[in-house]
């Protein structure tokens, strides 16, 4: 069958208009479920942000509550290239890149403002770049998971004895594992989906989360005392697939970009002010009797469990890895605050 001339034209016509409206759509998949949460809230901007400064050409589907497989999953088929971005926590992404573990050093951070300052700086560029060479995956931008605390069914804890005797159900993380036993703890290993199951049956005493977890998670409602000791600092890692993302044009490059920082400023922002918001309803929906730590308080907690940890956090990454960090804490307070 032969086409006329006329009737090719319009053929490429409709070929130009498809290729032109046809948008390529990415995934991001996430754990946190659809809903007014922090993380969901970080992903809705980026794909918002993306969709408008492309003109639709780039179109972000979401994935949220974890319908592609947890974090872990998420992260293979990331590096796999079946999955262009995911929002991984440090403790997933230690599993494929070690070095992740030496932002669990307790007490750390006195505050998140410095915390942001360090995953925007110089130390955490080089983080990212490493992550790069080590995973062939592309870090576009750290953001705040939050700052883990404690909860428990026993006592109020306010000072290190406190933790004496307590069970703890901790992240599968040896980092984790360590702070707890020092302070006078067991801790207990269980996975993020069964913290519930396990504190209603007294498996375990309490766990240790941020307050927007403890709320959405459910563990408020089976905890009666909530510590805001803000021990370790969690890190959320937006992460690509460096194929994909090279295969972009530079000017969509940076719309992607772009769009992770913005991503990473809206959690940061709604994780700290959910400090004081979930708490808040933690105390008079639930009825949880909360203590926030004085600085005074961190510091005797500081005393006990910083330098063991610090010891098991250097045989895993490295001494030198972890002198840039604290030199680079100490590099941003001194810029922040002045000499004090």
């Amino acid at each position: 069958m032969f086409m006329t001339r006329s009737a090719i034209g319009a053929l490429m016509g409709v070929l130009s208009l498809s290729s032109v409206s046809m948008a390529d759509e990415i995934k991001f998949g996430i754990g946190v479920a659809e809903g007014d949460y922090p993380e969901y809230n970080a992903v809705l901007r980026f794909k918002e942000y993306v969709e408008f400064k492309t003109n639709g050409d780039i179109t972000v589907r979401l994935f949220p509550g974890n319908q592609l497989g947890g974090e872990r999953e998420m992260l293979e088929q990331v590096q796999q290239g079946s999955l262009e971005l995911t929002l991984p926590a440090d403790g997933a992404m230690a599993g494929f890149y070690p070095p992740m573990q030496v932002w669990s050093v307790p007490y750390i951070f006195e505050s998140a403002p410095i915390a942001w300052e360090v995953m925007n700086g110089p130390f955490g560029d080089a983080m990212r770049e490493d992550i790069l060479e080590q995973t062939g995956m592309r870090a576009l931008a750290f953001s705040q998971n939050g700052f883990r605390s404690f909860t428990n069914n026993v006592r109020p804890i306010v000072n290190p004895d406190d933790m004496a005797g307590l069970k703890i159900r901790t992240m599968e993380s040896p980092v984790y594992m360590e702070m707890v036993k020092s302070l006078g703890a067991t801790a207990v290993p269980i996975s993020g989906a069964e913290v519930v199951m396990a504190l209603r049956q007294g498996v375990v005493d309490g766990q240790e989360n941020p307050p927007a977890v403890v709320y959405s998670g459910g563990a408020g409602e089976v905890q009666k005392y909530y510590t805001l000791n803000e021990h370790t600092f969690g890190l959320h890692v937006v992460i690509a697939n460096n194929d994909w993302f090279e295969s972009l044009s530079p000017g969509h490059q940076q719309i992607i970009q772009d769009a992770a920082k913005l991503a990473a400023w809206t959690e940061n922002l709604q994780k700290t002010e959910g400090d004081w918001l979930y708490s808040r309803q933690l105390e008079e929906e639930l009825g949880m009797e909360i203590h926030v730590s004085t600085p005074e308080e961190k510091a005797a907690f500081r005393d006990v469990v910083q330098e063991p940890v610090l010891q098991f956090i250097r045989s895993n990454v490295g001494d030198e890895l972890v002198d840039e960090l604290l030199n680079e804490v100490e590099t941003v307070k001194s810029r922040m605050y002045g000499s004090q």
